[in-house]
């Protein structure tokens, strides 16, 4: 897949910036079709909206006369994951496709932060009050009805989950039990869930040794947060591998100069320093 043109990328980024604009207002629906609409020039962005609000619609309906949450959310994991057949990606986990939420429609598969993303569309549609779970190394959706708090795990077919099961998860997917923290099931806000996903991606395209896609991830993410020092050293790694050393080592500097006592602050002072010869040999 070639590269799109760069008013392309402009209009996908000024859609971005003015949903970013909304602080935790901003549609997170909107924001991961825009996300993948930089990658999918033709992408008709309300199109998509409005096959999402259909089966969010449709959920609603099924559940309508149902009380009891648990009946409810059984109801909505029936419907997506039975009927609809939404499923995790068990085979191709790294496929970029699982983190393009139009691809994640069309072939019924993502990883857990898309399914959860739709889940939550659904279940909101059908009166919870749902919100994304940012685990260490997984993700899961909260949904609250009538003042009864239940977690969901879409990756796995939406079935309930409890606290001890999320502790499980975080061990089996991290390694590390100790890492689940109870505070993490307060929730996360739209900006740490459209984070993850450009980290999603960034790693896949990393893997790949794709660096002008990682790039473009990098820079959306500093769009998110423009101080973060850790972006900025990567995006000057990045402009390095691309053959850009002049913007590489303006990045790298900064990032030195935020971070001086980085772990890693003398590596890149040494890269800083092979750039500075490279660029001193192309003059």
């Amino acid at each position: 897949m070639d590269l799109l043109p760069i008013d392309h990328k402009e209009r996908s980024r000024r859609r971005l910036v003015e949903l970013l604009r909304q602080n935790d207002g901003f549609d997170m629906v909107e924001a991961a079709l825009v996300i993948a609409s930089e990658e999918f020039a033709t992408l008709d962005i309300e199109h998509e909206l409005q096959r999402i609000r259909l089966i969010a619609a449709e959920g609603a309906r099924r559940v309508f006369e149902e009380n009891n949450p648990f009946a409810r959310v059984d109801g909505l994991r029936q419907y997506m994951f039975e009927d609809l057949g939404f499923r995790g990606d068990t085979d191709n986990y790294n496929d970029p496709n699982n983190c393009y939420l139009h691809e994640v429609m069309n072939r019924r598969m993502g990883i857990p932060l898309t399914l959860s993303l739709l889940f939550i569309e659904v279940a909101r549609a059908a009166g919870f009050r749902a919100v994304g779970i940012g685990l260490p190394g997984h993700f899961i959706a909260r949904v609250r009805w009538q003042q009864r708090d239940i977690l969901a795990d879409p990756y796995h077919g939406g079935v309930i989950v409890s606290e001890e099961d999320c502790r499980e998860l975080v061990g089996r997917t991290t390694g590390r039990p100790s890492l689940f923290r109870r505070e993490l099931l307060r929730g996360a806000t739209d900006r740490q869930m459209l984070s993850r996903l450009l980290l999603n991606l960034k790693h896949i395209h990393l893997e790949r040794q794709d660096y002008a896609r990682a790039l473009g991830v990098v820079e959306r993410l500093l769009m998110l947060t423009p101080n973060d020092p850790g972006e900025i050293r990567d995006r000057g790694l990045l402009k390095a591998h691309l053959g850009r050393p002049g913007a590489a080592i303006a990045d790298l500097e900064t990032y030195l100069t935020r971070s001086p006592k980085a772990p890693d602050a003398e590596s890149v002072r040494g890269r800083v320093s092979w750039l500075r010869r490279k660029l001193t040999d192309l003059g």
